[in-house]
């Protein structure tokens, strides 16, 4: 107490006002950690205690920026986890082409614990580019790519309503077909190629207005993407230009 009363009013408050220094550089050096963790892991999250507070699926937003193998990290964690797999919205041909590509690479990851994804696509605006991907998780291996002379191809400058009128035209005709199996992949399977940015957002466009095609017969459409050899998607294509 004598000490107290010897000393100045001044350096009784320098005393203070170091000791509230210390204390708030110390919770903001904490804060700016917490800050820096969750940026360089955007999409690390604890999955399992959303798993009670979050209704409906994760929504991911991909943009032409994205990184893929983060974003398909995030759909295979949280199928994993036991929660039901995410919707992805993308808007503009790059972004659509990096959630496809996301979801190829999640179903390589979810490989080794026997899971596998199937999407379905729908556009806001069928004249723009802005969609939502709903994914659906599948108790099966993927599939090796089978590649046949029969697969559309889709270019930069394909016409998306005619393209959409010859899938849903060959999922008519396997549907239909006496002599088809229903038990092969091939009597119920298109196959598209499409290589780039333009061409995977026209091919995800024409999946899009098929499912409307196919509608009033109670037929819908799933599409699973998966990467192939370039040189396999050329030699499948000679004479077809």
């Amino acid at each position: 107490m004598v000490d107290k009363l010897s000393k100045s009013l001044d350096e009784i408050w320098e005393e203070k006002s170091e000791k509230w220094k210390k204390r708030q550089g110390s919770e903001g050096n904490v804060q700016r950690n917490s800050r820096q963790r969750n940026r360089s892991h955007p999409y690390r999250r604890n999955y399992l205690k959303e798993k009670t507070s979050r209704k409906g699926p994760r929504i991911l937003k991909v943009s032409g920026d994205s990184n893929v193998r983060s974003v398909a990290g995030g759909i295979a964690g949280v199928c994993r986890s036991g929660l039901e797999a995410p919707i992805i919205l993308a808007t503009g041909p790059t972004a659509i082409n990096q959630a496809v590509k996301a979801i190829s690479i999640a179903r390589g990851f979810l490989c080794d614990d026997n899971l596998d994804l199937r999407a379905k696509c729908e556009f806001e605006d069928i004249k723009g580019f802005k969609t939502k991907i709903k994914l659906s998780k599948a108790a099966s291996k993927p599939r090796a790519p089978k590649i046949s002379e029969d697969d559309l191809y889709v270019l930069p400058k394909s016409d998306a309503f005619k393209v959409a009128g010859a899938i849903a035209a060959r999922i008519r005709e396997s549907r239909h077909n006496p002599t088809s199996s229903a038990s092969t992949l091939s009597s119920k399977a298109v196959g598209i190629l499409a290589k780039g940015s333009a061409a995977v957002s026209i091919m995800i466009k024409s999946i899009s207005v098929a499912r409307g095609y196919l509608d009033e017969e109670n037929i819908d459409i799933l599409f699973v993407p998966i990467f192939v050899e370039k040189e396999t998607v050329i030699s499948s294509n000679k004479g077809r230009e």
